[in-house]
C-alpha cells in the first residue's frame, strides 16, 4: 500500500457502475494527477459499500466522509475538498442524514411488523420513509430482501433480512 494522506474509494459495483462509477473513478484519478496529488491521495476502485441505491458513492478516509450520487460534473469539487478545502455538502451522506434515518426506521420496522410481507404493502411501508419502488428492487437485488412465493398460498412475498 503507499502511504498517503487521503486513501479514496469510489464503488464501482454493478449498479453504481451503471451509474456511470467508471467514469468517476477514472476522472477522479486523472484530475488528481493533473493536480500533482498523486503522491499524497490515492484513488482505488471497491466493490459495493452497501449503497448502491444512492450511487456512485466515493468514501474519503481518513476524513470519514461518503459521497453520494457523484457524477463526473462533481468532480473539481471534490478535488478541492482533498486538497484541504470544505466538503461538499450536498453530497454528503452521513449517519444522521434524512436517507439514512430513513432507511434504518424502515428496516426496524419491517423487521418489527412482519417476518414476511405482501409486496403491495411493503410498499406503502416503504413510502412511509420516502422510499421508492426501485429502492425495493435495489434491495432484493443486493440480498437485503428476499422476493419469493408463499409456502401455504403461492403468492409472492417478502423477506426482510435483519440489517
Amino acid at each position: 500500500m503507499y502511504w498517503t494522506r487521503k486513501h479514496v474509494l469510489v464503488c464501482t459495483a454493478v449498479h453504481c457502475n451503471q451509474k456511470g462509477a467508471m467514469d468517476v473513478a477514472g476522472r477522479l484519478r486523472l484530475e488528481i494527477i493533473r493536480k500533482g496529488l498523486d503522491t499524497e491521495i490515492l484513488i482505488n476502485n471497491c466493490g459495493t459499500i452497501d449503497l448502491c441505491d444512492i450511487g456512485p458513492n466515493v468514501v474519503v478516509y481518513p476524513d470519514n466522509i461518503i459521497y453520494r450520487g457523484v457524477q463526473v460534473k462533481d468532480i473539481r469539487e471534490i478535488v478541492e475538498h482533498l486538497k484541504g478545502g470544505p466538503v461538499v455538502e450536498r453530497l454528503l451522506v452521513s449517519r444522521d442524514s434524512d436517507e439514512e434515518r430513513n432507511r434504518r426506521a424502515f428496516y426496524a420496522e419491517a423487521v418489527r411488523s412482519a417476518e414476511r410481507h405482501q409486496p403491495d404493502r411493503l410498499a406503502a411501508l416503504a413510502g412511509q420513509f420516502a422510499l421508492d419502488d426501485a429502492w425495493i428492487a435495489e434491495q432484493i437485488r443486493r440480498g437485503f430482501m428476499a422476493r419469493k412465493p408463499d409456502a401455504e398460498s403461492g403468492e409472492d412475498v417478502v423477506q426482510v433480512t435483519k440489517k
